[in-house]
């Protein structure tokens, strides 16, 4: 049986780069990479150290998403996500089989990745069929949740493929779509600056 106790953090996904503007909008992420090879993301432009300024990268987060072959072109090792906080919880924004984006609650006590119904609707599954499930405690007893394979999940242009995850409405708030479980973390080093609002991921 898995329990799931919760560590909340949130996160911004890594768009298209473009150039840094002389004023910031409230729509748009600047990239910049640091002296040791990692990748930050702030929405803030006065947070970039005076040195890489001129080479920091614009990401307009809604107004151009990104392409498939962008996406593909990443070789990202280690990242730095800007979190931000949900009202009682933090979540991360993902992208979901190279397509569809959702928030996700990180938690480190949950072993497997969630997904909510309609996330499994928008990504055209069909529960209808038959599929393995797990016994998942929950605040209203233990329910069984049927076991669903993913594309991929990618968090700041790091991405899982062949991601098992567990289909149950664990929030009610339909804006969070599931949670990031230890089957998606594990395959990284992580580090949450709370501090800093800051998620460090890296490759193992």
């Amino acid at each position: 049986m898995v329990r799931s106790s919760t560590l909340w953090v949130v996160g911004l996904i890594l768009l298209i780069p473009g150039n840094l503007p002389s004023t910031a909008f409230s729509a748009d992420i600047f990239r910049w990479v640091d002296d040791q090879g990692v990748v930050h993301f702030t929405d803030n432009p006065h947070n970039i150290p005076g040195k890489f300024r001129s080479h920091t990268e614009r990401i307009k987060t809604r107004e151009t998403p990104p392409s498939q072959d962008q996406l593909k072109g990443l070789s990202l090792d280690k990242v730095s996500v800007p979190l931000q906080k949900q009202g009682e919880v933090v979540v991360v924004q993902a992208t979901l089989n190279e397509r569809t984006e959702a928030k996700f609650v990180v938690d480190t006590g949950a072993s497997y990745t969630m997904i909510s119904r309609a996330t499994a609707k928008e990504l055209e599954i069909d529960l209808g069929q038959k599929f393995p499930t797990l016994p998942f405690q929950t605040a209203n007893g233990v329910v069984q949740a049927p076991l669903i394979k993913l594309d991929s999940i990618e968090v700041g242009g790091l991405q899982v493929r062949n991601l098992t995850a567990a289909v149950h409405d664990v929030f009610p708030d339909p804006s969070i779509s599931g949670l990031l479980g230890l089957n998606f973390l594990s395959n990284f080093r992580l580090d949450i600056d709370t501090a800093k609002s800051v998620l460090h991921l890296e490759k193992k």
